[in-house]
């Protein structure tokens, strides 16, 4: 079976009165981008083919809100529908098409650059991809 997606709740450090504090580490440096979706948006629909170092894994971290992640590996046809519930990070490995759908509003941390992902963004529609 290959690599789909990895899921991973952003580790807790601290909780009191005022909130919390979560943190995570990752390699990438850069240019990451910033997504605020408003509850009902429809986003992403595309998968990546890992020519990209930053796209190979995909790597976003939703901040705040819920999401429903959809996807289907394109190569063996597996798919499958997960809600993700903030704080979480999320990697999206080569040729899975994915679309992220806002359950609430949400504030999502993307790991990779505007000028990163036409190298690497491959556009297909849900019902193209049901075809497949």
């Amino acid at each position: 079976m290959s690599q789909t997606i990895d899921i991973r709740p952003l580790a807790l450090k601290s909780s009191d009165e005022r909130g919390s504090v979560h943190h995570f580490t990752t390699q990438r440096s850069g240019e990451y981008m910033v997504f605020y979706r408003q509850r009902g948006a429809i986003g992403a629909r595309h998968y990546h083919k890992g020519l990209s170092a930053n796209k190979n894994p995909e790597q976003f971290v939703l901040l705040n809100g819920r999401a429903t992640l959809n996807w289907k590996d394109l190569r063996s046809g597996e798919e499958g529908s997960i809600v993700l519930e903030s704080p979480v990070e999320v990697d999206i490995y080569p040729w899975i098409w994915h679309e992220v759908v806002a359950e609430t509003d949400f504030v999502m941390l993307e790991l990779n650059s505007m000028l990163e992902g036409p190298l690497d963004t491959f556009y297909i529609e849900k019902d193209q991809v049901s075809s497949k």
